[in-house]
């Protein structure tokens, strides 16, 4: 998952949920969740995912989806998938960012420059598909000065109403969740791939130098909100690691960015808010401690096709929290390897401090047959909430 579908993921989220409510004596969903993911017993499980591809909606349309279905949101109501809500903190984003602009386009491909700098190429025909980076805004120390004053701290990172939102939010039954950006995936988009490998070794103090005022920006603006909401998680992003592991090594995560992150999280607990997530595909075993070290301690989507798996999690963490973790790929592979890879999965969902779900977005060639079977056999292994709106009963 990259840095602009992470956005886009909680900047769905930032509307409230539509949630069954609560019978008398019933727990909430808020209350649900902070059980659940403090290894609590719960009545039922909450149920989130992680939502879908843009052209799968689309495909499940011709086998039998309602047209209104169109969606994440629309699609969640329709599955029966509960869900959280974000503030609307601007903890790190550049003001001013760039300004998106096409520099070339043929029948085939369009180069531009995004809102984060960097200037990519992208297929225009078939799926969409990851772009092809082509430059970046921050090569050096020079561009570094120059690039800076885009994150500067300030009240304006704070919404206008929010006074207003305070006092629904200090109301709400819904989980709510406060963003905490990133430390070195976002900087890893800002340099490039290689470009950070080289740096690392290059000018240490200089992608240090990135990676603090990254932890000083998301701190004062945190500091500016956390004493009017009690959060009940936190949520950031690193996509930082491939199926063989960490594009940095783990010297620079337990140096640099561990130490960031526990500023960020002590922060966090001052104010009442104990469990922090980072978004990080891939096998991230060789990270997990610096992780835990610096107070992260639930780790999404565990994705584990890309290497990580939250059997052997748990077995080496027994407090680790995790949050996804079933294999995406089974989806693909009929209804007894979703069935066996739920019951793989049940007795670490039983210890507690595990929320269930997909770990990634559903691809576009998983049948909707499949996927309606994937939920109502979670519904039933796992106990979990939501009720679709359709008969569960003849799937």
């Amino acid at each position: 998952m990259d840095a602009e579908e992470m956005v886009a993921m909680l900047e769905q989220k930032t509307e409230a949920p539509k949630i069954r409510q609560a019978q008398r004596g019933e727990l909430t969903l808020r209350e649900r969740y902070r059980r659940a993911i403090n290894f609590r017993k719960v009545d039922r499980m909450p149920n989130f995912e992680f939502g879908y591809w843009a052209e799968t909606l689309n495909n499940w349309h011709r086998e039998g989806l309602p047209a209104e279905v169109k969606d994440e949101k629309s699609a969640y109501e329709y599955f029966g998938i509960e869900n959280w809500k974000t503030a609307p903190i601007n903890v790190m984003g550049m003001k001013p960012a760039f300004e998106h602009e096409v520099l070339e386009e043929d029948e085939k491909y369009l180069t531009y420059r995004d809102s984060s700098g960097y200037i990519a190429r992208i297929n225009k025909t078939g799926d969409k598909s990851i772009p092809q980076y082509i430059d970046f805004p921050i090569k050096d120390r020079a561009t570094w000065e120059a690039f800076k004053f885009r994150l500067q701290p300030g009240a304006d990172r704070v919404p206008e109403n929010w006074a207003e939102l305070v006092a629904a939010y200090n109301q709400r039954d819904y989980p709510l969740c406060v963003p905490i950006g990133s430390m070195i995936g976002t900087p890893r988009n800002w340099i490039g791939f290689e470009n950070i490998a080289m740096m690392i070794y290059d000018d240490p103090e200089l992608l240090e130098e990135i990676v603090e005022t990254l932890c000083c920006l998301v701190t004062d603006t945190l500091a500016r909100i956390l004493p009017d909401v009690e959060f009940d998680f936190a949520a950031g992003w690193e996509d930082i690691c491939f199926n063989s592991g960490p594009i940095v090594g783990v010297n620079f995560m337990r140096e640099v960015v561990m130490p960031r992150y526990k500023r960020i999280t002590d922060l966090l607990n001052r104010h009442g808010c104990h469990v922090a997530f980072t978004d990080c595909d891939g096998n991230i075993s060789a990270v997990v401690d610096s992780f835990l070290g610096g107070g992260i301690n639930c780790m999404f989507p565990v994705e584990v096709h890309g290497g990580s798996d939250p059997v052997a999690l748990r077995a080496k963490y027994p407090d680790l929290r995790m949050q996804g973790g079933f294999d995406k790929m089974k989806l693909l592979a009929g209804k007894k390897a979703i069935l066996a890879e739920l019951k793989r999965l049940l007795p670490v969902v039983n210890e507690g401090g595990f929320i269930p779900g997909v770990d990634h977005r559903v691809q576009a060639d998983v049948s909707l047959e499949n996927y309606k079977y994937y939920l109502k056999m979670k519904r039933e292994l796992f106990e979990t909430g939501g009720m679709p709106q359709y008969d569960e009963t003849k799937i």
